[in-house]
């Protein structure tokens, strides 16, 4: 039994989560068009490996503050079974029950928040799902974090807490990621994985290192 550590966008799921929520809050009225421009410099940024994680994270869950859990859950479920699912690579499937059959622990690391993340892998059978820490006082979303993003070495952090945590180790793990923000993810495991990789980490010197798969 192996850890298999599998990152959201890009890699699990042919898009972006954070997109894909955003045009089902618009949908639903919870935002307008105004909320969406700044996305595109998101997401540039976030290519590069140069987006502070905490600025795009505040503004993202801008739309959710003072809601309580159950009121997040019944906001994101329908995105989750009507939209997200649907991009879900069919190599991603394909790994992940290699992976189950072997019986390995399988674990989500996005920098994505955890309210949309845990519904995922809740719906995919994936055991963890580390995920941006959304903080929560008398259980309403606060707007603010309450630990380490899994983005860059923050997904270093965050496998190496969950390993304490759950007294699991790096024993043959295996790392699969598409961007230059899963580097240090890369670097813990014994087989890494680039999935339809970015042009970016493509560009990276550490790309030489890894494996490249085509999920599509």
């Amino acid at each position: 039994m192996s850890c298999a550590f599998f990152d959201m966008d890009g890699t699990l799921v042919n898009g972006d989560t954070n997109d894909l929520f955003f045009k089902h809050l618009l949908s639903i009225k919870l935002v307008d068009n105004s909320f969406l421009d700044p996305m595109h410099e998101f997401h540039q940024r976030y290519y590069e490996g140069k987006l502070k994680i905490e600025d795009f994270i505040a503004y993202a869950i801008k739309p959710l503050i003072g809601k309580s859990s159950k009121e997040v859950y019944e906001i994101v479920r329908p995105c989750v079974y009507d939209s997200i699912l649907k991009h879900i690579r069919k190599g991603a499937l394909k790994a992940i029950e290699f992976h189950r059959k072997r019986q390995d622990k399988l674990i989500i690391v996005s920098a994505t928040v955890d309210y949309i993340i845990k519904p995922v892998a809740d719906a995919l059978n994936i055991d963890f799902a580390i995920a941006a820490p959304t903080e929560r006082i008398d259980d309403k979303i606060t707007g603010k974090l309450s630990g380490t993003v899994p983005y860059q070495d923050g997904k270093r952090q965050r496998i190496m807490q969950f390993l304490k945590e759950n007294d699991l180790n790096l024993d043959d793990a295996y790392a699969y990621g598409d961007s230059v923000n899963d580097i240090e993810m890369f670097k813990l495991c014994a087989h890494r994985y680039a999935v339809n990789p970015t042009k970016e980490l493509q560009e990276n010197v550490y790309f030489k290192k890894l494996e490249t798969l085509d999920w599509n």
